[in-house]
């Protein structure tokens, strides 16, 4: 096997990754996402051993377009994942602020415990 076809075939390896990574954004799945980043970062340090002069670069545009979409698509389901986590932070900690609730006599009560948690027993 050909330095660019070990090159070809670790490139297709980073790009079902890829394809997995993004159902699995989709998906919320945190724990096959953690797996996929490590296998993702070994397939890199593999690429990362060969050297430019030993491969056929040309051979290798259509897949490095098409892993660049792929990653450019991850990012955004990553950031969209993070903005909606922080707007469901940021109304949790709105609604636990709050401090209207009703009081053990069964009025409501503006200045009682917080809505949110009550660690009282």
């Amino acid at each position: 096997m050909s330095r660019t076809e070990e090159v070809l075939s670790l490139m297709n390896t980073l790009k079902d990754y890829l394809v997995e990574e993004r159902t699995v954004l989709i998906n919320h799945d945190g724990e096959r996402l953690l797996e996929l980043v490590s296998a993702k970062e070994e397939t890199m340090n593999a690429l990362a051993q060969y050297d430019e002069s030993e491969i056929e670069i040309e051979q290798l545009t259509g897949i490095t377009l098409e892993i660049k979409s792929l990653q450019e698509t991850n990012v955004l389901l990553t950031e969209q994942s993070i903005s909606f986590t922080e707007q469901l932070v940021s109304n949790i900690q709105k609604n636990a602020t709050k401090k209207s609730t009703y009081s053990k006599k069964g009025t409501f009560d503006k200045t009682g415990q917080n809505a949110f948690i009550d660690q009282s027993l």
